[in-house]
């Protein structure tokens, strides 16, 4: 059985601390950074090797937590460690960090992790950004109330509050297109659709409407886009023009496409996805590593970039776990699951971000958690297709890394990716305030960041006086619940 493992006997009451022989560390999204206020007392007595810690923040019971596991019978999961339920006046879990730590280590997951055996590259990641404490050093201030905002009539405050913007990790612009088409029974379906959108691709329709799209994504509050682009080299150099047009910053992650899918999407060898790669870099154009999908790329393909993305510390993007079928054929050809492939090849490391993993059980969510890489959830895309949902809460609980990304393009909100996140996770767990504000606004701007490797990225400005803000006691708290992202200004 996967993921299976026994209740820790060694839990006696809510906040008894471990026995001396365990270390158990709380780390926010720089690793080595102990989380503010949220030290709790631990214990643990697991008995899986791979990964023998659980943070255990408050006892309660059982919610019945399982694995997304569609091959196959589901798998519980009853070990599994919940967040901390708030009580009454209480806060809920807060996987920020304490600013100001010398130590930050700048590509780490936003949320709680256990430093065990499995530590992440000691070395650290120097090309990772450093700029990116910003939401961090906001969100602390408001701790403190300096960064309290009250709206209301009555209350004079600032017309417009800057924030860190969003980055948006994962955007396909010419599926914009489909909006409104709903034609297709299923994700297959649909993807034929898409397919068949790709095929009339030119570079001076990319150029043209790609500058559209990127607008709408500035104008909606995301200030960067990694751009998940499989369409050819000239329409690669097109989609670069557009950003810079529509004043977003781009990386362009760049997909290897071996097989199926289209003609034009594919390469005729990976030594030749690798040569597209060198000369969008010596165009200094900010790239990743994309392969689409293990149904993409053979296994030799993987094994030869991951090798060329550890050589070269570029960041490492794949689709995996999306869709039932697509773990099925995994099985049938490989005879392990999607993300356990990327793992031997060589695609699993901390730079590495898997878009989707809505059906990846706890065999593989305990890679990622060990590689220190990121899942990028795509959540209206998700609802759109029927791809299920994500295991958020589970997600949460290995300190796995989420980022967001508007995919398809269907809807363009980033608050409205954040507030399914949270969403998907009160339905799974039955319980309110699951994921703090501020690490549901770190997943929208610090995770997308470090998913893409970036330095740096512009802020966006939040209209005070717009009406779905009048009155509110919180600003922060009022963004995510509430608002859309109309509230932002234009820059």
């Amino acid at each position: 059985m996967r993921d299976e493992q026994a209740a820790d006997p060694e839990v006696k009451e809510p906040r008894c601390r471990l026995a001396e022989e365990v270390h158990v560390h709380l780390v926010a999204r720089r690793r080595n950074c102990l989380v503010a206020r949220e030290e709790q007392e631990v214990t643990s007595d697991d008995h899986d090797q791979a990964d023998p810690r659980h943070v255990v923040l408050k006892e309660q019971e059982d919610h019945g937590g399982v694995d997304h596991q569609p091959v196959g019978q589901r798998v519980e999961d009853t070990a599994e460690v919940r967040f901390h339920v708030p009580a009454p006046r209480e806060e809920a879990v807060d996987l920020v960090g304490d600013a100001g730590d010398t130590e930050d280590d700048a590509g780490g997951p936003a949320v709680a992790a256990i430093r065990g055996q499995h530590q992440r590259d000691e070395g650290g990641d120097q090309g990772k950004p450093r700029d990116r404490e910003r939401i961090r050093k906001l969100l602390q201030s408001r701790r403190n109330g300096a960064g309290r905002h009250k709206c209301g009539k009555d209350t004079p405050v600032a017309e417009t509050l800057s924030l860190p913007g969003f980055v948006d990790a994962h955007s396909h612009g010419f599926q914009r297109a489909l909006r409104g088409r709903s034609g297709g029974a299923d994700f297959w379906a649909w993807r034929d659709l898409m397919l068949a959108e790709a095929e009339g691709q030119t570079p001076e329709l990319v150029r043209r409407e790609y500058v559209q799209v990127y607008r709408e994504l500035r104008a909606a509050g995301y200030t960067a886009v990694g751009e998940f682009h499989y369409l050819g080299f000239d329409e690669a150099l097109a989609a670069v023009d557009a950003a810079e047009e529509a004043g977003i910053r781009i990386v362009l992650l760049l997909a290897a496409y071996g097989r199926g899918g289209l003609q034009r999407l594919r390469q005729e060898s990976v030594a030749e996805y690798l040569r597209q790669v060198e000369d969008l870099r010596g165009r200094g154009i900010p790239v990743g590593v994309a392969p689409h999908s293990v149904r993409a790329c053979p296994e030799d393909w993987l094994e030869e970039i991951g090798r060329y993305a550890a050589s070269e510390r570029l960041p490492l993007h794949v689709h995996a776990d999306e869709q039932a079928r697509e773990v099925e054929e995994c099985l049938a050809e490989h005879g392990i699951r999607p993300i356990e492939l990327l793992d031997r090849t060589g695609c699993l490391t901390e730079r590495t971000t898997v878009v989707h993993a809505t059906h990846a059980d706890g065999a593989e969510l305990d890679l990622l958690a060990r590689a220190g890489a990121r899942i990028c959830a795509c959540l209206t895309t998700e609802a759109d297709l029927g791809d299920g949902f994500m295991p958020v809460e589970r997600v949460c609980t290995r300190g796995i890394g989420i980022c967001i990304g508007s995919d398809s393009n269907i809807r363009i909100d980033p608050l409205e990716e954040l507030r399914e996140l949270e969403g998907i996770a009160r339905r799974q767990t039955g319980r309110r305030n699951v994921i703090s504000t501020e690490t549901l606004l770190c997943f929208g701007a610090d995770e997308g960041a470090g998913s893409l490797g970036l330095e740096s990225w512009d802020d966006v400005k939040v209209d005070l006086s717009h009406p779905a803000l009048h009155g509110v006691e919180d600003v922060f708290d009022a963004l995510v619940a509430g608002c859309g992202a109309d509230v932002f200004l234009e820059a």
